[in-house]
């Protein structure tokens, strides 16, 4: 029988004895110049791995990334710390947000990035500062440093580091011994240090406002920093020139006499910005940031690039009572994602608030969960919900959501808590897939939009268990996929080349649809996977050989146990090296003649040595069922690439 729907997507329906079908980790590709039904029309390629490329000292979940615009800085949120990274990957602390868990919203717009966390929201004004990155401690406010590795120590640099006080400025000193301007203690770690804009200034109070004079140029959203300043004045307007000084509006109302001050970069907007204090959702769409009012229906919109926003400059996604969850920008206009509607807003050019709903745009579908809502394609895509039900995964096309997931996508989410579900999209070799995990399930599903096919996407661990994809957010960036770990404060690269997850074996597996022919016996002489063969790996790998020395003894009462996918050599030992192919490959299979119930012992075989490139991977004498079920798997670290499957195989007479 040639290929029987061996090679597929994950289909496992509510009932396994319609179908039982599973694919995790592998994405399956049509070949559209084959025929169909052909071999190969579908084959079976093996998910991307993660290599480390860097790892952020916060040691924590990474929250979010975004490469800033013009590509040369990435932007990534690990627990409670921002960082930019460099062209090189060199990540530096830039500032420092008032929570340490759960996603955030990161967007910019070419002069500022925008973090929302939930409680707060934040902007950093993109520079290149001049930095220095050493160890350092703290105690009281004497910082002692005991090894520059990079750049230079100066007066007047704001201080970055895991456990370093926000608004930490370095006010005097030299060598290893510094002063800063805040008391805490911080034991000995990775420190950054970075150049501000270190100024004469002189604040009056205003009716409202206090007013900051200077003959320094300053920008719209620094904080101001010095002895007398109250924690959190930042600049909200730059006022007309007067008297040779340059004058800027400032959050706090306290006059301070003639001193030195600094104005910082990294700003926490104060909760007198804008008409309301956070936010979970961000985008930009005119130079405008847009941002939701969480647990409400409104949002609100800073000034044009600017970080700072008006008092009356927001609006309300009223057209259903339903409170907003998310937003997102697509074509330059606003989706407003409810609880169990939608609406579209657009830039009307109006005043204080720019933006108007675009008539005719709602939907009856809002969205579940808040970090779902991901870019896919030429719109974007989301977990549905609306007062029927929930856990529809969707794909807007214009204003209209059209469903993407299947029923055993569905089946998986029904009645579970989802509304913790995260989403992020990449794209490789032409598949752009939508990647959504569920925390609280532990698993990951992937919908690729080149085939329209789904499959899982799962780690495994030493107990050989599987969890949700180690991705939790991602980004490009100098011409890699990066994506960060939800715990450990990792970024790794999308590697097609890699075959393990960060040096974990990466289980893949695929099981086939029932075969059944009207619940006739059937009696299966053999099975042959064709897998791209000769694909073993150079020099040492995971999976090294036993070898038995010569001679020798196995005691009286003693055990010598071969696990399955074992090699022994008998003989001596000999030497490898990088060109010694060591590994040969193996896959193994097993069965179920119940369904999908209870399953077969393991069989293994080889896939094929690197070299071996007309190795057949068969399995031959496999007994009888009226309804089989087969299941590979490969955990081995290598090109692990399904074409095609050939049984062969008798009906019975009754």
């Amino acid at each position: 029988m040639p290929d029987f729907g061996f090679v597929g997507a994950s289909y496992t329906a509510q009932s396994i004895y319609q179908d039982a079908s599973e694919c995790i980790n592998f994405i399956p590709e049509i070949d559209p110049t084959l025929p169909q039904g052909s071999r190969g029309v579908v084959a079976l390629y093996p998910t991307p791995g993660l290599t480390t490329q860097v790892v952020l000292p916060a040691g924590a979940e990474i929250r979010g990334m975004r490469t800033l615009s013009g590509g040369n800085q990435m932007i990534a949120v690990c627990g409670a710390y921002v960082y930019v990274l460099s062209s090189t990957l060199t990540p530096q602390i830039v500032g420092i947000l008032n929570s340490t868990s759960g996603r955030v919203g990161i967007t910019d717009n070419g002069l500022y990035s925008y973090i929302v966390d939930g409680t707060y929201r934040y902007s950093w004004r993109i520079t290149t500062p001049t930095t220095a990155i050493f160890t350092g401690s703290i105690s009281g406010t004497t910082l002692t440093v005991s090894n520059l590795q990079s750049g230079t120590i100066a007066v007047g640099q704001v201080l970055f580091g895991v456990g370093v006080s926000q608004e930490t400025v370095i006010l005097s000193g030299s060598g290893t011994t510094w002063t800063i301007n805040i008391s805490q203690t911080v034991s000995a770690t990775l420190m950054n240090s970075a150049t501000t804009i270190s100024f004469t200034g002189l604040i009056t109070t205003g009716s409202t406002n206090a007013n900051l004079a200077t003959t320094s140029t300053l920008y719209l959203g620094q904080t101001i920093q010095g002895t007398s300043v109250p924690v959190d004045t930042i600049i909200t307007a730059v006022v007309t020139p007067s008297g040779g000084y340059n004058n800027y509006t400032l959050s706090s109302n306290t006059a301070v006499s003639l001193e030195t001050m600094y104005a910082l970069d990294f700003t926490v907007l104060p909760a007198s910005d804008g008409a309301f204090s956070g936010a979970n959702s961000v985008d930009i769409i005119d130079n405008y940031f847009v941002y939701n009012r969480p647990s409400t229906q409104q949002f609100g919109s800073s000034d044009a690039l600017s970080p700072i926003s008006q008092q009356l400059s927001f609006g309300s996604k009223d057209g259903s009572p339903d409170n907003l969850v998310a937003l997102i920008v697509d074509h330059r206009e606003i989706y407003l994602m409810g609880e169990a509607s939608s609406e579209v807003w657009v830039d009307a050019g109006l005043f204080p608030f720019p933006f108007q709903r675009i008539p005719g745009t709602s939907t009856q579908h809002g969205i579940v969960a808040q970090f779902s809502v991901s870019r896919l394609g030429d719109s974007f895509a989301y977990l549905s919900r609306n007062n029927r039900g929930q856990g529809q995964i969707m794909q807007m096309k214009g204003y209209i959501p059209q469903r993407i997931s299947t029923h055993a996508v569905e089946n998986t989410l029904a009645n579970q808590y989802i509304s913790d579900a995260i989403a992020w999209t990449y794209q490789l070799e032409g598949h752009e897939v939508y990647v959504i995990s569920f925390p609280t399930l532990n698993i990951t599903w992937c919908y690729d939009v080149a085939t329209n096919l789904w499959h899982k996407w799962l780690y495994n661990t030493n107990q050989n268990q599987y969890q949700r994809h180690r991705g939790n957010c991602c980004a490009v960036f100098q011409g890699m996929v990066l994506v960060g770990d939800y715990a450990n404060g990792k970024i790794y690269e999308l590697d097609k080349l890699n075959y393990t997850d960060d040096g974990q074996y990466i289980r893949r597996l695929r099981r086939a649809p029932h075969l059944v022919n009207d619940f006739q016996r059937q009696f299966f002489e053999e099975l042959q996977i064709q897998f791209e063969p000769g694909v073993g790996q150079y020099g040492l790998s995971l999976n090294t050989a036993t070898f038995l020395s010569s001679p020798y003894t196995i005691a009286a009462n003693s055990t010598l146990t071969i696990a399955a996918p074992q090699t022994i050599y008998l003989g001596n030992q000999s030497a490898v090296n990088s060109n010694t192919p060591t590994t040969n490959p193996q896959a193994m299979l097993r069965w179920s003649d119940d369904g999908g119930s209870t399953w077969s012992n393991e069989h293994w075989t080889t896939i094929g040595a690197i070299g071996r490139y007309q190795n057949r991977a068969i399995w031959r004498r496999l007994g009888t069922a009226r309804d089989r079920v087969f299941e590979v798997v490969v955990t081995d670290p290598i090109k692990a690439v399904i074409v095609s499957a050939n049984l062969k195989m008798t009906g019975g007479e009754n």
